[in-house]
């Protein structure tokens, strides 16, 4: 073969090479860094005591997919690093881990993300066939922003000016999800108290986190740490208060006089052995109010008055060792249903 055939061919093998030389190169190159700066804007009022949480754990979704969770101590603000797309996110304070009473579920899926209380049970109350028994749930907090970018534009305007970083801030407003619910009940011959208990039926058990309301599903909480305040030592009146923290009420309901929720309350009296049971009917007497710092919402019920008492328990003599009154339950009597008419 001619030298002038060889130099010939290696033109023309040359010349089919430059075309795919040209191809354009994607835009998103490992060693490329476009953060996203997450802008975590707190109240004071959002979390219990004014104290933000210690961390918070942030959901990225691109187009309605899943692409990154990021757990992080940085909790007013945090930098992530994502591809061009068209993004949203929710986020929750902590982490799923680190809440021992709440069960979280479908957290890859942004429609379907939800957290709920997880199931409980107890010597002293009976459950329905179809009854779910659930804990109260922890202090936790919820946000999602709105839809942001992440445009190709970006990275182009980086080449150009040789940039490190190019950012897109991302403000999200976290809200609390759990509220309070505060139950108190006028009673005469108030110094006879010993301890109390209660259940409340008709509460919500889920929350859905990018909905930013409860789910339909119901379940029944329990109120077991109360106090005793003398109200007229002459009269012997006083008051208990119960409070709870809640989802609140289901399909993000409120109170209403159409619930049938009910409220069943116990009490052991001092003589250790008498219990007296009693049945309210709460669905249209739930009053709101302003809420303690943290808390989503206050759910206010209030059962009598110091010149109309609700509750009459009988006078009774203290038994051996009575110390007055107990704020939390022990282990008194048996379960069962209780059918008392008020």
């Amino acid at each position: 073969m001619s030298k002038r055939l060889k130099y010939t061919l290696l033109a023309m093998g040359l010349a089919m090479l430059l075309p795919l030389s040209c191809i354009r190169r994607p835009l998103w190159y490992p060693d490329q860094d476009l953060s996203v700066i997450v802008k975590v804007l707190w109240q004071v009022d959002v979390y219990p005591e004014g104290i933000k949480p210690s961390g918070i754990t942030l959901y990225f979704f691109r187009d309605g997919e899943f692409v990154k969770k990021e757990t992080t101590a940085n909790v007013d603000s945090c930098a992530v690093q994502l591809e061009p797309g068209r993004y949203r996110l929710f986020m929750i304070s902590q982490s799923e881990e680190e809440f021992g009473r709440m069960e979280f579920a479908n957290m890859t899926d942004f429609d379907r993300a939800s957290v709920s209380v997880a199931e409980t049970e107890t010597k002293w109350y009976t459950r329905a066939d179809d009854e779910n028994l659930i804990t109260n749930p922890e202090p936790m907090v919820a946000g999602v922003s709105d839809w942001f970018e992440v445009s190709d534009s970006y990275f182009q305007t980086k080449a150009k000016a040789d940039v490190k970083y190019y950012t897109i801030r991302v403000p999200v407003y976290p809200q609390s999800i759990v509220s309070q619910y505060w139950v108190t009940i006028y009673s005469a011959n108030a110094d006879v108290l010993r301890s109390v208990r209660a259940s409340t039926s008709g509460m919500a058990r889920t929350f859905e986190l990018t909905h930013d309301r409860t789910a339909a599903d119901e379940a029944t909480q329990f109120i077991t740490e109360w106090s005793l305040t003398m109200d007229d030592p002459l009269t012997r009146v006083g008051h208990l208060d119960g409070k709870i923290t809640t989802f609140g009420f289901p399909n993000g309901e409120l109170p209403s006089p159409q619930r049938d929720s009910t409220l069943n309350v116990s009490v052991l009296l001092v003589d250790g052995k008498t219990i007296e049971d009693y049945v309210f009917n709460v669905g249209d007497k739930i009053t709101g109010g302003t809420p303690p710092t943290g808390f989503r919402a206050l759910y206010r019920l209030i059962f009598g008055s110091v010149e109309a008492p609700t509750i009459h328990p009988p006078d009774v003599s203290p038994g051996d060792g009575a110390s007055g009154f107990d704020a939390t339950v022990d282990d008194w009597g048996d379960g069962g249903d209780i059918d008392v008419n008020m």
